[in-house]
């Protein structure tokens, strides 16, 4: 066999084992993969997530805050290295205020956030052994105001970012960095910053191949935010993921480690979330 014939045959054998199989997609709980389904493939995911917090407003009243996030995520593969990702959430708040004057009051209100319509372009690609590869991936979207809820924003704004993986066997790594710039007034007037960390481990089974029926991982994320109106949040979040052929259900718990707030703001407690993704 030729030397060209040899590196044919490798090339076939890489694509075969370190492309993105349904395993390999799976990627972490609150941050992004630089990894993108196959063309004509696809991922659906459903999340619901759920955070307590409580302080004090700008009056010294005593404030407490459930809010309930349901979101449904579609992930086409237009290419092999092309992506297009529809985001729509839907929020359910119940605050209670116990003012000083006027007692305990309850506000209870629902509506749907802003969906987010991105592209995410795969532009960097490295394959050094079978479940072994590093990946760089671009993204540019934008942020589309549905106007009428007391949880959405008064604009449209451009979001840009890039996301990182790195695969070696039983050890996943993914890190991303997303800016959505506001082009609005009122209570949205700021840019956001989104940065993640994860670090995930197959716990179960030792060894993978193509035949694998399922396997179960842990998680261990970062998740931080920073608005250009000096709020600041960093969470640290433990989580678990059972995936099979098809589908991935999985659970994390985030716990605040930084909180730098400011007006009505207040600070979350702990956050949860539970979910699932079936795959094509």
């Amino acid at each position: 066999m030729s030397k060209y014939q040899k590196r044919a045959v490798y090339t076939l054998v890489m694509a075969t084992v370190v492309a993105p199989s349904p395993k390999l997609l799976a990627g972490p709980i609150n941050s992004d993969v630089a990894f993108t389904p196959r063309k004509g493939g696809g991922v659906l995911r459903m999340q619901y997530s759920y955070a307590d917090a409580q302080g004090y407003g700008r009056a010294r009243d005593i404030r407490q805050v459930q809010t309930s996030v349901a979101r449904v995520a579609l992930v086409l593969g237009l290419e092999a290295d092309l992506a297009l990702i529809l985001n729509v959430p839907y929020v359910y708040r119940e605050q209670q205020v116990y003012d000083r004057r006027e007692g305990h009051v309850e506000d209870r209100r629902d509506g749907p956030a802003d969906t987010t319509l991105l592209l995410k372009y795969r532009f960097w690609q490295l394959d050094e052994g079978p479940l072994r590869t590093r990946r760089l991936a671009g993204l540019l979207g934008v942020n589309l105001s549905n106007g009428d809820s007391d949880f959405s924003s008064d604009s449209y704004d451009p979001i840009v970012g890039v996301v990182y993986s790195w695969r070696n066997n039983r050890h996943v790594f993914d890190a991303d960095l997303v800016y959505r710039i506001n082009t609005g007034d009122g209570d949205f007037d700021h840019d956001t910053l989104l940065y993640d960390m994860a670090y995930s481990y197959r716990i179960h089974p030792e060894t993978f191949d193509a035949t694998t029926p399922t396997q179960w991982s842990i998680v261990a994320e970062l998740n931080g935010r920073y608005r250009t109106d000096g709020i600041h949040e960093i969470f640290l979040a433990p989580g678990i993921q059972y995936t099979s052929q098809q589908w991935t259900w999985e659970a994390s718990f985030q716990l605040p480690t930084v909180q730098e707030l400011g007006g009505n703001t207040v600070e979350t407690d702990y956050r949860f979330s539970v979910g699932w993704r079936y795959r094509w």
